[in-house]
């Protein structure tokens, strides 16, 4: 086995190229049926010799278990040609419960720590994740998320953006970043130059922005600008076709946005990685092979290449090492980007940190200084509108707990604050909304569950109801609060993205969470949020300002 800090001169043009594929594992790929990385991972590593590796899905261990996990990744490294350390990855835009099922800390969405308004508990927040990540051997976060979110019916930002303004984003972002960098891992700001503004999801079709160039620099851009000054590490690229720039490719495949405007224009000389090859914005319309080469040749350093079969990281590889051997790439694009990687590598000092020890992991994630920080970042972040008088709910008040999403989450926690608490869910079993596409059992019809809730709103006090909007607010949904509105106070309790404020009668009140995501992330409902939600609403609260949650201007 070579020194594992080994050179640019030192490898081959396969193991080069190897060190620009950041490949995913998790989701059932490259696993054992009990989420252990599996031999074919092992097998991937020693052909490819990958010089990143992504950690994908929620796995049902714990902290301890991950650590381990890691561990066995780098442990597969360090037996190759090279023994390089791997860039170990996952978005924990939540904390390691994105990745972690048990014993881990959720914290709230980048949009919650800037609704709490305190940049302090943002960057400490921030710092607490990045010391779980890297407990667990995890040396490089996906964060911060940098889009201006200025669609409201953005279909994949959402409460993932700081705001929607790029004043409000470019600061919490960079306290994000400060944070990262406290706890000594490695940050990826993300998606340039912007993600935000879109209709589509690039994770099923490709996106398409209109905006003109001056709408460019003056929204979008700046954000990108303060995470340069700032000295982020890497820059992940967005599958989005911005016409002012590029309107023929995605930035992923554009020489005008990663080179002109990216490396040229705001002088970013850091890593640039792709968003995963595999999302149907890149994959449909070009495939994984071409995309990559193309990638390279735009700029892209690091390809990620999601949660793909062995055989379809193998042919990216192949792809890219036949592209140089034929001159369609030169051999000295590759070795930029090697230099970069590599020197990624030394600055974090991976070779000397790649093992984590399991018990330390166990320790972090669960200490009570970052629960204590959860609970109080969770409170401070929700936002209250509307009918503050009815809040707080008396101890003694019987309380209607119902809603599409988290109720059975929510129950421990209210019934620990008020009197009597009848719950009634109003999704079906296993559907992750009462909107999800695909539920295992259909909901009732709109009419017979109101029916149902007016029954048992008799004799009650006061009625919690949760909302979910991953885009725009679902009629039905608020159907339902109207419904339960006519017959009680109601208090709602906003669990996604605060878009139906405005859509809901004048006399609720309405507390803004953040703290789900499109997916329904982090679920269930975190212990902490729930906590800091009892607290909010059996506390005197006191409304704060508005925070454009919204389209900007």
């Amino acid at each position: 086995m070579r020194d594992s800090r080994a050179g640019l001169t030192e490898l081959s043009l396969a193991e080069k190229v190897g060190q620009l594929l950041h490949v995913g594992i998790g989701l059932g790929n490259f696993e054992t049926p009990t989420d252990w990385p599996a031999a074919d991972m092992a097998e991937l590593i020693e052909t490819v010799r990958p010089g990143a590796v992504r950690i994908y899905g929620s796995h049902a261990g714990t902290p301890h278990f991950v650590a381990q996990y890691a561990n066995q990744l780098q442990e597969w490294a360090e037996r190759t040609s090279h023994g390089l350390p791997l860039l170990l990855s996952c978005d924990s835009e939540y904390g390691t419960v994105d990745v972690v099922d048990h014993e881990t800390q959720a914290y709230p969405a980048l949009m919650g720590r800037t609704a709490a308004g305190d940049r302090d508990l943002a960057r400490d927040v921030s710092a607490a994740v990045a010391r779980d990540m890297t407990a667990m051997g995890i040396n490089m976060n996906h964060q911060p998320v940098v889009d201006v979110n200025t669609n409201p019916d953005n279909p994949v930002i959402g409460v993932r953006s700081p705001g929607s303004d790029p004043e409000t984003a470019s600061t919490y972002a960079s306290e994000a970043l400060a944070g990262i960098h406290a706890a000594d891992q490695i940050a990826v700001a993300k998606h340039f130059p912007g993600h935000g503004d879109t209709e589509l999801d690039s994770h099923h079709t490709l996106p398409h922005v209109t905006y003109d160039r001056e709408t460019l620099e003056r929204v979008h851009l700046p954000p990108f600008e303060a995470m340069v000054d700032a000295g982020v590490d890497c820059v992940m690229t967005s599958h989005v076709v911005v016409d002012c720039l590029d309107p023929d490719r995605p930035a992923t495949l554009s020489p005008a946005v990663l080179g002109d405007l990216l490396r040229e224009k705001l002088g970013f000389d850091g890593v640039v990685v792709t968003d995963a090859l595999m999302m149907d914005a890149v994959a449909d319309n070009y495939g994984y092979g071409d995309a990559a080469v193309r990638a390279l040749d735009a700029g892209v350093d690091l390809l990620l290449t999601g949660y793909v079969p062995a055989d379809d990281v193998v042919s990216i590889r192949d792809a890219v090492v036949d592209a140089v051997e034929s001159g369609d790439l030169s051999e000295s694009r590759i070795d930029e980007s090697v230099e970069r990687i590599l020197a990624l590598k030394a600055e974090y000092d991976l070779a000397e940190r790649r093992y984590v020890d399991p018990l330390d992991a166990l320790e972090t994630t669960g200490s009570g200084a970052h629960r204590s920080l959860a609970r109080e970042a969770y409170e401070q972040s929700f936002t209250l509108l509307g009918r503050d008088d009815l809040l707080p709910i008396d101890g003694e008040a019987s309380v209607l707990l119902t809603g599409i999403r988290g109720v059975q989450a929510l129950e421990p926690h209210l019934d620990a604050a008020f009197g009597d608490v009848v719950s009634a869910s109003l999704a079906p079993a296993a559907a992750r909304t009462l909107d999800d596409g695909k539920p295992v059992t259909e909901p009732e019809s709109p009419d017979r569950q109101i029916g149902t809730l007016r029954s048992v709103a008799d004799g009650l006090d006061v009625a919690v109801v949760t909302t979910y909007a991953r885009e725009s607010f679902p009629d039905r949904q608020r159907r339902v609060v109207e419904a339960v509105a006519a017959a009680l106070p109601v208090v709602v309790v906003s669990l996604g993205l605060p878009n139906e404020f405005e859509q809901l009668p004048d006399d609720v009140a309405y507390v803004a969470t953040y703290a789900q995501d499109r997916l329904g992330m982090p679920s269930p409902f975190p212990d902490a949020a729930g906590d800091a939600l009892a607290a909010v609403l059996a506390s005197d609260a006191t409304a704060r300002d508005e925070l454009s949650i919204g389209a900007s201007d």
